[in-house]
């Protein structure tokens, strides 16, 4: 199987919103920005699902949500709302302020050929400081697939840099995944959590992120003063999981049973 590695190394910065304030800061980006040419013909934008894979005792929720300095967050992400034709397996590494996303894209068909036996049995060839592809971090930690996200992204691009982007997440849902790499799943399985009770917000928020190359250049950083920005930690992942775990009645953890 041939896989092209690609990296990004950026910093992110994330706010949550109301509808009325993304609304203005669209018209604000307007002459900076343009809609992503990947958006389709007649849209605002476009479906992202993320299947992220975490190990049985959620050691990378539990980095995240303590916020330690360096962290990992596997995943494989597909577009649209059902997964037809390319999955794109990826890593999202952090130390610091700093976030490197590592990822290459197969077809479909080849989903399951990543998790043969042969695959998993790699453990030992691995080394630690090396954990390069979502690959290697999977079977090095065991990690299993925890939650499936989804949510609806408008994105805009920006040539003041060479990689800038600002996107508004919207409809955030969810959905456990009981260790299965099945990508197909029910409409009525998901969970949407991004409600004003489960964000703690006066209204369903808007997810906006900027997200750079290098420090936060000017147009950024105009954009942030101007709309009085205050800047939050908001892990899709976590708040996920945070909500499944609210939404059962008793408490326990019964997302993470694989049997």
């Amino acid at each position: 199987m041939s896989k092209e590695l690609s990296e990004i190394k950026r910093y992110e910065l994330k706010y949550t919103i109301t509808e009325e304030l993304a609304a203005q800061i669209r018209e604000h980006i307007k002459n900076i920005c343009t809609l992503d040419e990947h958006v389709p013909s007649g849209e605002r934008g476009y479906i992202v699902n993320n299947l992220y894979f975490d190990t049985p005792d959620l050691r990378f929720y539990y980095d995240t949500k303590f916020r330690k300095l360096t962290r990992y967050k596997p995943r494989a992400r597909f577009y649209g709302e059902k997964a037809i034709d390319l999955i794109w397996p990826e890593i999202k590494y952090r130390h610091a302020s700093v976030i490197w996303k590592r990822r290459y894209c197969i077809p479909i068909e080849q989903w399951p050929e990543l998790f043969n036996s042969e695959k998993t049995e790699r453990k030992q060839a691995i080394i630690k400081e090396q954990l390069d592809s979502f690959d290697d971090l999977i079977n090095w930690y065991g990690a299993q697939p925890m939650l499936h996200v989804r949510y609806f992204r408008e994105p805009y691009v920006t040539e003041l840099e060479e990689y800038g982007r600002v996107t508004f997440d919207r409809q955030l849902c969810c959905r456990p995944t009981h260790g299965s790499i099945n990508l197909e799943y029910d409409e009525e399985d998901m969970l949407y959590y991004d409600d004003p009770v489960n964000s703690r917000a006066d209204d369903s928020p808007v997810i906006l992120e900027i997200k750079v190359e290098t420090l936060i250049p000017i147009w950024a950083m105009e954009l942030i003063h101007k709309f009085n920005l205050k800047q939050r930690g908001f892990s899709k992942y976590c708040y996920g999981i945070d909500s499944i775990l609210g939404y059962n009645e008793d408490g326990r953890i019964s997302i993470f049973d694989y049997s």
